[in-house]
């Protein structure tokens, strides 16, 4: 589903990324350990086409990340990918279902599957009830489920977490990594995570760290 050939990326002519190669199956969710600073989320935004690289080759189903235009890209995230983020990114102003809703809005999906696929992916991640919530009331935990559940209902093949325990206690990040690794299966997504946590990475199928070398299998 994913595949990196030798990516290599430089900001003001220090090395970023360097030789970075890994392949991600449908289904698979695999876990990418590194420092604050070595580059992790860099890398994300390289395979989401939000940043250029300088050498080697991204795929996605085959699809050359590297060879596609800004419109293409864009068309490409908002149908395919899924995004988890430390900071939830979650509105202030609009409802948590409607918050969860937003990627099928700018699909333009009606209004009736809206809602329904909004609930059903709110049900999924244990918010049932919680549709016209304001996000004020809730946890950390339950912003950082209803990022999952955003992510989620559009039904994307690649879902990328980047830190997404960052911000939330032990017990609260033991359960939303468990939960966002259950959804990924359940969607038969490729699931990669970004973290410098050993715990959150501990449930992924797969671990890499993230150096100046390239990755490593650990």
């Amino acid at each position: 589903m994913l595949r990196l050939a030798g990516v290599g990326k430089r900001f003001a002519g220090r090395a970023v990324l360097n030789n970075v190669s890994l392949e991600v199956a449908a289904g698979e969710y695999v876990a990418i350990l590194g420092e604050s600073g070595i580059g992790k989320s860099t890398l994300l935004n390289v395979i989401a086409g939000l940043e250029p690289f300088d050498t080697g080759r991204v795929e996605f189903d085959g699809l050359d990340i590297g060879s596609l235009g800004d419109d293409a890209l864009t068309r490409l995230r908002r149908e395919q990918f899924g995004f988890v983020f430390q900071a939830f990114h979650v509105l202030p102003q609009l409802s948590v279902a409607r918050n969860v809703g937003l990627p099928l809005l700018l699909r333009g999906v009606g209004a009736a599957q809206i809602e329904r696929r909004a609930r059903e992916a709110l049900t999924a991640v244990g918010l049932a009830g919680r549709e016209t919530s304001a996000p004020r009331e809730l946890s950390g935990g339950e912003l950082q489920r209803v990022a999952i559940a955003r992510a989620l209902v559009g039904d994307p093949r690649l879902v990328l977490a980047d830190e997404p325990t960052g911000n939330l206690d032990p017990e609260n990040a033991r359960q939303v990594i468990a939960l966002l690794r259950a959804q990924v299966k359940e969607h038969n997504a490729a699931g990669l995570l970004v973290t410098h946590s050993e715990a959150a990475a501990a449930g992924c199928d797969r671990r890499f760290r993230l150096s100046s070398e390239g990755l490593t299998r650990v």
